[in-house]
Protein backbone atom coordinates (compact mmCIF):
# COMPACT_ATOMS: atom_id res chain seq x y z
CA UNK A 1 0.00 0.00 0.00
CA UNK A 2 1.00 3.56 -0.82
CA UNK A 3 -0.42 6.46 1.31
CA UNK A 4 -1.95 9.18 -0.09
CA UNK A 5 -0.50 12.36 1.19
CA UNK A 6 0.24 14.66 -1.46
CA UNK A 7 -0.46 18.13 0.49
CA UNK A 8 0.05 21.77 -1.00
CA UNK A 9 3.82 21.64 0.74
CA UNK A 10 3.98 18.93 -1.13
CA UNK A 11 3.04 19.99 -4.56
CA UNK A 12 4.85 23.26 -3.33
CA UNK A 13 8.62 21.38 -3.18
CA UNK A 14 7.77 19.04 -6.23
CA UNK A 15 7.50 22.66 -7.69
CA UNK A 16 10.42 23.63 -6.69
CA UNK A 17 12.20 20.32 -7.59
CA UNK A 18 11.22 20.51 -11.12
CA UNK A 19 12.26 23.90 -11.28
CA UNK A 20 15.88 23.37 -10.31
CA UNK A 21 16.13 20.75 -12.83
CA UNK A 22 14.84 22.98 -15.35
CA UNK A 23 17.89 25.53 -14.15
CA UNK A 24 20.49 22.62 -15.29
CA UNK A 25 18.99 22.82 -19.04
CA UNK A 26 22.87 22.80 -20.15
CA UNK A 27 24.94 20.03 -21.73
CA UNK A 28 26.15 19.36 -18.33
CA UNK A 29 24.32 19.45 -14.90
CA UNK A 30 26.30 21.59 -13.17
CA UNK A 31 26.55 22.40 -9.63
CA UNK A 32 26.93 25.61 -7.84
CA UNK A 33 30.33 26.83 -6.73
CA UNK A 34 31.19 26.53 -2.87
CA UNK A 35 31.10 29.38 -1.05
CA UNK A 36 35.20 29.52 -0.36
CA UNK A 37 37.86 29.83 -2.84
CA UNK A 38 40.37 27.25 -3.30
CA UNK A 39 41.96 26.16 -1.69
CA UNK A 40 39.47 25.10 1.10
CA UNK A 41 40.05 25.64 4.36
CA UNK A 42 40.38 22.51 6.25
CA UNK A 43 38.34 22.43 9.63
CA UNK A 44 40.32 21.84 12.96
CA UNK A 45 37.65 18.74 14.49
CA UNK A 46 36.85 14.90 13.91
CA UNK A 47 33.84 14.18 11.80
CA UNK A 48 33.55 10.19 10.89
CA UNK A 49 29.90 8.21 11.24
CA UNK A 50 29.16 5.05 11.33
CA UNK A 51 25.67 4.35 9.49
CA UNK A 52 24.43 0.94 8.42
CA UNK A 53 23.45 -0.34 5.85
CA UNK A 54 23.40 2.29 5.05
CA UNK A 55 20.62 5.16 6.15
CA UNK A 56 20.85 8.33 7.74
CA UNK A 57 18.10 8.30 10.16
CA UNK A 58 17.98 3.99 10.54
CA UNK A 59 20.44 1.25 11.39
CA UNK A 60 20.27 -2.59 11.56
CA UNK A 61 21.05 -4.63 14.76
CA UNK A 62 21.48 -8.10 15.58
CA UNK A 63 19.94 -9.61 18.73
CA UNK A 64 21.96 -12.52 19.99
CA UNK A 65 22.39 -15.03 22.87
CA UNK A 66 21.51 -18.66 24.06
CA UNK A 67 18.68 -20.05 25.01
CA UNK A 68 17.11 -23.86 25.93
CA UNK A 69 14.78 -26.11 23.89
CA UNK A 70 13.22 -28.55 25.55
CA UNK A 71 13.91 -32.22 23.90
CA UNK A 72 10.99 -35.26 24.20
CA UNK A 73 10.78 -36.75 27.44
CA UNK A 74 12.49 -40.24 25.19
CA UNK A 75 14.62 -38.63 23.43
CA UNK A 76 17.45 -40.63 25.00
CA UNK A 77 15.71 -43.83 23.52
CA UNK A 78 15.85 -42.90 19.58
CA UNK A 79 18.26 -43.57 17.56
CA UNK A 80 20.43 -40.88 15.75
CA UNK A 81 18.53 -39.60 12.74
CA UNK A 82 15.49 -39.40 15.36
CA UNK A 83 17.19 -37.52 18.12
CA UNK A 84 18.61 -35.10 15.03
CA UNK A 85 15.39 -34.23 13.77
CA UNK A 86 14.04 -34.01 17.52
CA UNK A 87 16.76 -31.57 17.92
CA UNK A 88 16.28 -29.61 14.87
CA UNK A 89 12.50 -29.21 15.42
CA UNK A 90 12.87 -28.28 19.49
CA UNK A 91 15.10 -25.53 18.38
CA UNK A 92 12.72 -24.36 15.67
CA UNK A 93 9.74 -24.26 17.95
CA UNK A 94 11.98 -22.25 20.52
CA UNK A 95 13.52 -20.36 17.83
CA UNK A 96 9.64 -18.91 17.00
CA UNK A 97 8.69 -18.28 20.58
CA UNK A 98 11.92 -16.75 21.41
CA UNK A 99 11.77 -14.00 18.25
CA UNK A 100 7.62 -13.58 18.82
CA UNK A 101 8.78 -12.43 22.61
CA UNK A 102 12.12 -10.41 21.95
CA UNK A 103 9.65 -8.29 18.84
CA UNK A 104 7.00 -7.97 21.90
CA UNK A 105 10.29 -6.35 24.22
CA UNK A 106 11.70 -4.15 21.31
CA UNK A 107 7.96 -2.43 20.65
CA UNK A 108 7.19 -2.19 24.26
CA UNK A 109 10.99 -0.48 25.01
CA UNK A 110 9.86 1.65 21.32
CA UNK A 111 6.58 2.18 22.10
CA UNK A 112 7.49 3.83 25.85
CA UNK A 113 10.28 5.88 24.54
CA UNK A 114 7.79 6.94 21.54
CA UNK A 115 5.49 8.12 24.74
CA UNK A 116 8.05 9.92 26.59
CA UNK A 117 9.82 11.74 23.20
CA UNK A 118 7.29 11.97 20.92
CA UNK A 119 5.67 10.53 17.47
CA UNK A 120 8.04 8.58 15.43
CA UNK A 121 11.13 9.72 17.43
CA UNK A 122 12.01 6.20 17.96
CA UNK A 123 10.60 3.03 15.80
CA UNK A 124 11.59 -0.86 15.55
CA UNK A 125 11.13 -3.21 12.00
CA UNK A 126 11.70 -7.02 11.94
CA UNK A 127 12.27 -8.20 8.68
CA UNK A 128 10.58 -11.41 6.87
CA UNK A 129 12.28 -14.76 8.78
CA UNK A 130 14.68 -12.13 10.82
CA UNK A 131 15.96 -15.44 12.75
CA UNK A 132 18.44 -18.02 12.66
CA UNK A 133 19.84 -20.74 15.41
CA UNK A 134 23.27 -22.87 14.86
CA UNK A 135 25.71 -24.35 17.42
CA UNK A 136 22.55 -26.64 19.31
CA UNK A 137 24.05 -29.43 21.99
CA UNK A 138 22.17 -31.45 23.58
CA UNK A 139 22.91 -30.79 27.74
CA UNK A 140 21.24 -31.62 30.94
CA UNK A 141 19.93 -28.33 32.93
CA UNK A 142 17.54 -29.72 36.28
CA UNK A 143 17.80 -33.20 35.38
CA UNK A 144 15.39 -32.84 31.95
CA UNK A 145 17.75 -32.90 28.45
CA UNK A 146 17.51 -29.74 26.59
CA UNK A 147 18.96 -28.50 23.23
CA UNK A 148 21.31 -25.17 23.53
CA UNK A 149 21.71 -23.05 20.73
CA UNK A 150 22.78 -19.60 19.78
CA UNK A 151 20.00 -17.65 18.65
CA UNK A 152 20.62 -14.24 15.92
CA UNK A 153 17.44 -11.90 14.97
CA UNK A 154 18.10 -9.11 12.71
CA UNK A 155 16.09 -5.97 12.60
CA UNK A 156 16.39 -2.22 11.48
CA UNK A 157 15.37 -0.27 13.65
CA UNK A 158 15.96 3.72 14.99
CA UNK A 159 20.00 4.88 14.74
CA UNK A 160 20.35 5.08 18.27
CA UNK A 161 17.43 2.47 19.06
CA UNK A 162 20.34 0.67 21.07
CA UNK A 163 20.52 3.09 23.95
CA UNK A 164 17.03 2.49 25.04
CA UNK A 165 17.17 -1.11 24.78
CA UNK A 166 20.90 -1.45 26.16
CA UNK A 167 21.83 1.85 28.34
CA UNK A 168 25.56 1.73 28.35
CA UNK A 169 27.03 0.30 31.59
CA UNK A 170 30.68 0.66 30.31
CA UNK A 171 30.81 -3.03 29.60
CA UNK A 172 33.05 -4.27 26.66
CA UNK A 173 29.04 -5.17 24.59
CA UNK A 174 25.59 -4.08 25.19
CA UNK A 175 23.47 -6.40 26.88
CA UNK A 176 19.75 -6.53 28.17
CA UNK A 177 17.51 -9.27 30.25
CA UNK A 178 14.79 -11.07 29.09
CA UNK A 179 12.80 -13.39 30.80
CA UNK A 180 11.19 -16.37 29.04
CA UNK A 181 9.54 -19.16 30.37
CA UNK A 182 11.04 -22.60 30.47
CA UNK A 183 14.19 -21.00 30.94
CA UNK A 184 16.42 -21.63 34.20
CA UNK A 185 17.33 -18.18 34.62
CA UNK A 186 16.86 -14.44 32.12
CA UNK A 187 18.52 -15.15 29.03
CA UNK A 188 21.11 -12.35 28.38
CA UNK A 189 20.88 -10.94 24.57
CA UNK A 190 23.57 -9.10 23.50
CA UNK A 191 22.99 -6.07 21.11
CA UNK A 192 25.41 -5.08 18.18
CA UNK A 193 25.33 -2.50 15.73
CA UNK A 194 25.69 -3.61 11.87
CA UNK A 195 29.44 -1.94 11.15
CA UNK A 196 28.82 -0.92 7.48
CA UNK A 197 29.35 2.34 6.68
CA UNK A 198 28.73 5.29 4.23
CA UNK A 199 30.67 4.37 0.38
CA UNK A 200 29.96 5.94 -2.85
CA UNK A 201 28.16 4.40 -5.66
CA UNK A 202 30.57 2.57 -8.14
CA UNK A 203 30.22 5.69 -10.80
CA UNK A 204 33.30 4.79 -12.60
CA UNK A 205 31.07 1.06 -13.38
CA UNK A 206 28.39 3.26 -14.51
CA UNK A 207 29.88 5.76 -16.87
CA UNK A 208 32.31 3.12 -18.14
CA UNK A 209 30.48 2.58 -21.56
CA UNK A 210 29.92 6.03 -22.15
CA UNK A 211 26.04 5.52 -21.26
CA UNK A 212 23.96 6.29 -18.30
CA UNK A 213 21.01 4.61 -18.85
CA UNK A 214 18.11 5.42 -16.33
CA UNK A 215 14.81 3.17 -16.41
CA UNK A 216 11.69 4.68 -14.76
CA UNK A 217 8.51 2.40 -14.30
CA UNK A 218 5.33 4.09 -12.52
CA UNK A 219 3.59 1.05 -10.86
CA UNK A 220 -0.12 1.14 -11.51
CA UNK A 221 -2.65 2.97 -8.78
CA UNK A 222 -6.56 1.90 -7.89
CA UNK A 223 -7.04 5.78 -6.69
CA UNK A 224 -9.20 7.85 -7.77
CA UNK A 225 -6.26 10.78 -7.78
CA UNK A 226 -3.98 8.78 -10.47
CA UNK A 227 -0.72 10.11 -8.38
CA UNK A 228 1.36 7.42 -10.86
CA UNK A 229 -0.02 9.35 -14.04
CA UNK A 230 0.29 12.80 -12.15
CA UNK A 231 4.32 11.96 -11.56
CA UNK A 232 4.86 10.65 -14.32
CA UNK A 233 3.64 13.97 -16.46
CA UNK A 234 5.61 16.30 -13.66
CA UNK A 235 8.73 13.92 -14.96
CA UNK A 236 8.35 14.31 -18.25
CA UNK A 237 7.71 17.90 -18.74
CA UNK A 238 11.38 18.16 -16.07
CA UNK A 239 12.92 16.55 -18.24
CA UNK A 240 11.78 18.61 -21.65
CA UNK A 241 12.23 21.81 -19.71
CA UNK A 242 15.64 20.63 -18.56
CA UNK A 243 17.08 20.09 -21.92
CA UNK A 244 16.79 16.15 -22.47
CA UNK A 245 15.88 15.97 -26.60
CA UNK A 246 13.14 13.49 -27.40
CA UNK A 247 12.32 14.35 -31.08
CA UNK A 248 9.50 11.60 -30.65
CA UNK A 249 8.06 12.63 -27.39
CA UNK A 250 6.89 16.22 -27.06
CA UNK A 251 4.50 16.19 -24.26
CA UNK A 252 3.54 13.53 -21.73
CA UNK A 253 0.67 12.63 -24.24
CA UNK A 254 3.23 11.62 -27.02
CA UNK A 255 4.70 8.75 -24.78
CA UNK A 256 4.24 5.49 -26.04
CA UNK A 257 5.92 2.42 -24.49
CA UNK A 258 7.71 2.27 -27.72
CA UNK A 259 9.20 5.73 -27.18
CA UNK A 260 12.63 6.43 -27.84
CA UNK A 261 14.78 7.43 -24.68
CA UNK A 262 15.32 11.63 -23.60
CA UNK A 263 18.70 11.82 -23.55
CA UNK A 264 21.50 14.57 -22.83
CA UNK A 265 24.99 14.82 -23.26
CA UNK A 266 26.97 15.19 -20.35
CA UNK A 267 30.77 15.76 -20.27
CA UNK A 268 31.86 13.68 -17.15
CA UNK A 269 35.90 13.61 -16.21
CA UNK A 270 36.56 13.99 -19.64
CA UNK A 271 34.59 11.44 -21.23
CA UNK A 272 31.15 12.41 -23.02
CA UNK A 273 28.51 10.09 -21.49
CA UNK A 274 24.81 10.20 -22.90
CA UNK A 275 22.54 10.02 -20.18
CA UNK A 276 19.36 7.93 -21.20
CA UNK A 277 15.78 8.41 -19.49
CA UNK A 278 12.74 6.40 -20.20
CA UNK A 279 9.79 5.95 -18.86
CA UNK A 280 6.85 3.60 -18.32
CA UNK A 281 3.37 3.85 -17.08
CA UNK A 282 0.32 1.69 -17.44
CA UNK A 283 -1.63 3.76 -19.14
CA UNK A 284 0.39 3.00 -22.07
CA UNK A 285 -0.75 -0.31 -22.54
CA UNK A 286 -4.41 -1.89 -22.65
CA UNK A 287 -6.21 0.31 -24.48
CA UNK A 288 -7.49 0.72 -28.17
CA UNK A 289 -4.89 1.03 -30.46
CA UNK A 290 -2.31 0.20 -27.91
CA UNK A 291 0.12 -2.84 -26.86
CA UNK A 292 -1.25 -5.66 -24.81
CA UNK A 293 -0.90 -5.03 -20.78
CA UNK A 294 1.36 -8.08 -20.96
CA UNK A 295 4.41 -5.59 -22.68
CA UNK A 296 4.47 -3.80 -19.06
CA UNK A 297 6.10 -6.58 -17.25
CA UNK A 298 8.45 -7.24 -20.78
CA UNK A 299 9.60 -3.76 -21.03
CA UNK A 300 10.60 -4.11 -16.75
CA UNK A 301 12.14 -7.34 -17.25
CA UNK A 302 14.50 -5.90 -20.02
CA UNK A 303 14.89 -2.75 -18.04
CA UNK A 304 16.08 -5.09 -14.99
CA UNK A 305 18.08 -7.09 -17.54
CA UNK A 306 20.26 -3.72 -18.82
CA UNK A 307 19.48 -0.50 -17.83
CA UNK A 308 22.34 0.98 -15.36
CA UNK A 309 19.41 2.44 -12.90
CA UNK A 310 15.74 0.90 -12.32
CA UNK A 311 13.42 2.63 -10.38
CA UNK A 312 10.14 1.27 -9.50
CA UNK A 313 7.75 3.98 -7.84
CA UNK A 314 4.60 2.49 -7.02
CA UNK A 315 2.44 0.33 -4.72
CA UNK A 316 4.26 -2.39 -2.84
CA UNK A 317 4.63 -4.50 0.70
CA UNK A 318 6.25 -7.42 2.48
CA UNK A 319 5.99 -10.75 -0.45
CA UNK A 320 4.85 -8.52 -3.08
CA UNK A 321 6.59 -7.88 -6.82
CA UNK A 322 6.04 -4.89 -8.87
CA UNK A 323 2.26 -3.85 -9.28
CA UNK A 324 2.87 -2.54 -12.78
CA UNK A 325 -1.54 -2.00 -13.54
CA UNK A 326 -4.30 -2.92 -11.14
CA UNK A 327 -7.03 -2.39 -14.42
CA UNK A 328 -6.66 -5.45 -14.60
CA UNK A 329 -4.40 -5.89 -12.10
CA UNK A 330 -0.57 -6.74 -13.43
CA UNK A 331 2.49 -7.88 -11.57
CA UNK A 332 5.82 -8.88 -11.53
CA UNK A 333 5.49 -11.24 -8.90
CA UNK A 334 8.23 -11.24 -6.11
CA UNK A 335 8.66 -15.42 -6.25
CA UNK A 336 9.68 -14.48 -10.14
CA UNK A 337 12.95 -12.26 -9.26
CA UNK A 338 14.92 -14.86 -8.61
CA UNK A 339 14.70 -16.41 -12.53
CA UNK A 340 14.78 -13.04 -14.04
CA UNK A 341 17.08 -12.35 -16.66
CA UNK A 342 19.74 -9.91 -14.87
CA UNK A 343 22.58 -7.92 -15.57
CA UNK A 344 25.83 -9.00 -14.39
CA UNK A 345 27.48 -5.21 -14.83
CA UNK A 346 26.84 -3.01 -12.17
CA UNK A 347 23.37 -1.53 -11.27
CA UNK A 348 21.02 0.21 -8.93
CA UNK A 349 17.81 -0.45 -7.88
CA UNK A 350 15.95 1.89 -6.79
CA UNK A 351 12.75 0.36 -4.89
CA UNK A 352 10.27 3.27 -4.24
CA UNK A 353 7.34 1.55 -2.30
CA UNK A 354 6.05 0.57 0.94
CA UNK A 355 8.28 -1.34 3.33
CA UNK A 356 10.53 -2.98 0.11
CA UNK A 357 13.15 -3.24 2.60
CA UNK A 358 11.18 -5.95 4.36
CA UNK A 359 11.28 -8.59 1.74
CA UNK A 360 12.64 -7.21 -1.78
CA UNK A 361 16.27 -7.65 -1.18
CA UNK A 362 16.24 -11.16 0.09
CA UNK A 363 13.76 -12.55 -2.83
CA UNK A 364 15.68 -10.59 -5.29
CA UNK A 365 19.47 -11.68 -3.95
CA UNK A 366 18.00 -15.46 -5.17
CA UNK A 367 18.97 -14.72 -8.44
CA UNK A 368 22.66 -16.38 -9.60
CA UNK A 369 23.41 -13.23 -11.63
CA UNK A 370 23.14 -10.79 -8.59
CA UNK A 371 25.38 -10.20 -5.96
CA UNK A 372 26.75 -6.90 -3.55
CA UNK A 373 29.47 -6.63 -6.11
CA UNK A 374 27.37 -5.75 -8.59
CA UNK A 375 24.03 -4.29 -6.96
CA UNK A 376 22.92 -1.50 -4.89
CA UNK A 377 19.29 -1.67 -3.56
CA UNK A 378 17.85 1.30 -2.05
CA UNK A 379 14.28 0.50 -0.31
CA UNK A 380 12.02 2.31 2.64
CA UNK A 381 11.56 0.56 5.75
CA UNK A 382 7.86 1.95 6.33
CA UNK A 383 4.66 3.42 4.37
CA UNK A 384 5.91 5.96 1.72
CA UNK A 385 3.75 9.36 0.89
CA UNK A 386 3.18 9.26 -3.30
CA UNK A 387 4.96 12.76 -2.55
CA UNK A 388 8.41 11.75 -2.25
CA UNK A 389 8.23 10.45 -5.75
CA UNK A 390 9.39 13.72 -7.13
CA UNK A 391 12.36 14.27 -4.80
CA UNK A 392 13.10 10.13 -5.69
CA UNK A 393 13.12 10.99 -9.16
CA UNK A 394 14.81 13.96 -9.15
CA UNK A 395 17.88 12.64 -7.15
CA UNK A 396 18.89 9.77 -9.08
CA UNK A 397 18.53 11.67 -12.37
CA UNK A 398 20.14 14.81 -11.64
CA UNK A 399 22.42 14.35 -8.75
CA UNK A 400 24.31 10.90 -9.87
CA UNK A 401 25.50 13.20 -12.28
CA UNK A 402 26.09 16.45 -10.84
CA UNK A 403 29.36 18.13 -12.53
CA UNK A 404 30.92 21.42 -12.60
CA UNK A 405 31.41 23.70 -15.68
CA UNK A 406 34.82 21.75 -16.46
CA UNK A 407 33.03 18.47 -16.28
CA UNK A 408 34.46 17.34 -13.27
CA UNK A 409 31.94 15.03 -12.01
CA UNK A 410 31.49 15.46 -7.96
CA UNK A 411 31.02 11.65 -6.41
CA UNK A 412 28.16 12.45 -3.99
CA UNK A 413 27.71 9.44 -1.32
CA UNK A 414 25.42 7.44 -0.39
CA UNK A 415 24.68 9.10 3.09
CA UNK A 416 24.39 12.38 1.14
CA UNK A 417 21.60 10.86 -1.66
CA UNK A 418 19.94 9.73 1.13
CA UNK A 419 19.85 12.69 2.94
CA UNK A 420 18.23 14.56 0.49
CA UNK A 421 15.54 11.66 0.63
CA UNK A 422 15.11 11.07 4.67
CA UNK A 423 14.15 15.04 5.39
CA UNK A 424 11.50 16.19 7.63
CA UNK A 425 8.57 15.71 5.60
CA UNK A 426 9.58 12.03 5.46
CA UNK A 427 11.64 11.07 7.66
CA UNK A 428 9.30 8.17 8.73
CA UNK A 429 9.93 6.56 5.36
CA UNK A 430 13.32 5.70 6.14
CA UNK A 431 15.38 5.40 3.00
CA UNK A 432 18.29 3.42 2.73
CA UNK A 433 20.67 1.50 0.45
CA UNK A 434 22.23 -2.07 0.56
CA UNK A 435 25.12 -3.51 -0.91
CA UNK A 436 27.43 -0.28 0.63
CA UNK A 437 30.04 -2.76 2.04
CA UNK A 438 31.29 -3.78 -1.95
CA UNK A 439 31.47 0.26 -2.83
CA UNK A 440 34.19 2.41 -2.90
CA UNK A 441 34.99 4.52 0.24
CA UNK A 442 37.42 6.68 -1.94
CA UNK A 443 37.03 8.71 -4.83
CA UNK A 444 35.68 6.09 -7.33
CA UNK A 445 37.22 8.12 -10.24
CA UNK A 446 41.08 9.11 -8.97
CA UNK A 447 42.44 8.71 -4.78
CA UNK A 448 46.10 8.71 -5.41
CA UNK A 449 46.67 12.64 -4.81
CA UNK A 450 46.73 13.40 -1.37
CA UNK A 451 49.00 16.19 -0.45
CA UNK A 452 49.81 16.53 -4.16
CA UNK A 453 51.27 20.45 -4.56
CA UNK A 454 47.40 22.60 -5.74
CA UNK A 455 46.50 25.89 -6.10
CA UNK A 456 43.60 25.02 -7.58
CA UNK A 457 40.67 21.77 -7.98
CA UNK A 458 41.38 21.42 -11.32
CA UNK A 459 44.98 20.45 -9.78
CA UNK A 460 43.88 17.71 -8.16
CA UNK A 461 42.79 15.25 -10.80
CA UNK A 462 39.65 13.94 -10.83
CA UNK A 463 36.50 15.89 -9.65
CA UNK A 464 35.50 15.81 -6.16
CA UNK A 465 39.27 15.77 -4.99
CA UNK A 466 39.96 19.31 -3.54
CA UNK A 467 42.82 21.50 -3.18
CA UNK A 468 43.00 22.23 0.40
CA UNK A 469 44.53 25.09 2.62
CA UNK A 470 47.36 23.96 4.95
CA UNK A 471 49.62 26.09 7.01
CA UNK A 472 52.38 24.30 5.05
CA UNK A 473 51.01 25.51 1.39
CA UNK A 474 48.18 23.92 0.11
CA UNK A 475 47.55 20.25 -0.97
CA UNK A 476 45.56 17.73 -2.72
CA UNK A 477 42.73 16.19 -0.79
CA UNK A 478 40.73 13.16 -1.75
CA UNK A 479 37.24 12.84 -1.80
CA UNK A 480 36.06 9.69 0.97
CA UNK A 481 33.43 9.11 3.14
CA UNK A 482 35.63 6.71 6.11
CA UNK A 483 38.33 7.40 8.35
CA UNK A 484 39.60 4.39 7.58
CA UNK A 485 39.53 4.65 4.02
CA UNK A 486 42.40 7.46 3.93
CA UNK A 487 45.95 6.75 3.74
CA UNK A 488 47.44 6.31 6.93
CA UNK A 489 48.34 10.32 9.08
CA UNK A 490 45.11 11.15 7.41
CA UNK A 491 41.05 11.44 8.57
CA UNK A 492 37.62 11.86 6.72
CA UNK A 493 36.77 15.57 7.30
CA UNK A 494 33.43 17.29 6.06
CA UNK A 495 34.48 21.29 4.63
CA UNK A 496 31.31 22.53 4.90
CA UNK A 497 28.21 22.50 7.09
CA UNK A 498 26.25 24.32 4.37
CA UNK A 499 23.55 21.93 3.00
CA UNK A 500 23.22 23.37 -0.35
CA UNK A 501 26.78 22.09 -0.81
CA UNK A 502 25.76 18.47 0.03
CA UNK A 503 27.48 17.77 -3.21
CA UNK A 504 31.21 18.52 -1.77
CA UNK A 505 32.34 15.65 -0.53
CA UNK A 506 34.17 15.02 3.00
CA UNK A 507 37.74 14.80 2.33
CA UNK A 508 40.93 13.00 3.76
CA UNK A 509 43.02 15.46 4.98
CA UNK A 510 46.06 15.40 7.29
CA UNK A 511 46.00 15.15 11.18
CA UNK A 512 48.95 17.05 12.29
CA UNK A 513 47.53 19.65 9.24
CA UNK A 514 50.20 19.98 7.57
CA UNK A 515 51.39 18.24 3.56
CA UNK A 516 54.88 16.90 4.02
Amino acid sequence: MRHLALSTTALLAAALLAASLVACGDETASAPAPAADTPHRVPNYEDSKADNYVSTNAREFTLSGQAHADLPSDYAQRDVEAQASAVNAAVDRRLSTLTWALRRHVEGVVREATDLHGKDTWFSFFKRDPDEAEGAEVVEVDGALKARFTFKVELVGSYYLMSKLAPDTGAAQRTFQLTLAGEPTATTVAIEGSPSRDAFPKYDELFADGVYDIAVHFGGDYNEGRFDLETAKWLVSALLEGGWKNEAVTDFASLTVDSPAFTRALLIEGQTVEARVRIFHSDMVGGEGQPPQARLAEVMKASLASADVVIYSGHAGPGAGFVLDYQPRDELRASDFATLELASKYQIYVFDGCQTYRTYVDDLMKNPNKTFENVDIVTTVNTTPFSVGYQTLHQFVYWLTLTDAAGRHFPVSWGDLLRGLNTRDFKDVHYGVHGVDQDPQLNPHASDVACQACQSDADCGAGGNLCLGYGTGAGCGVACTTDTACPAGYRCARLYDDPDLFYIPKQCVRRDYACP
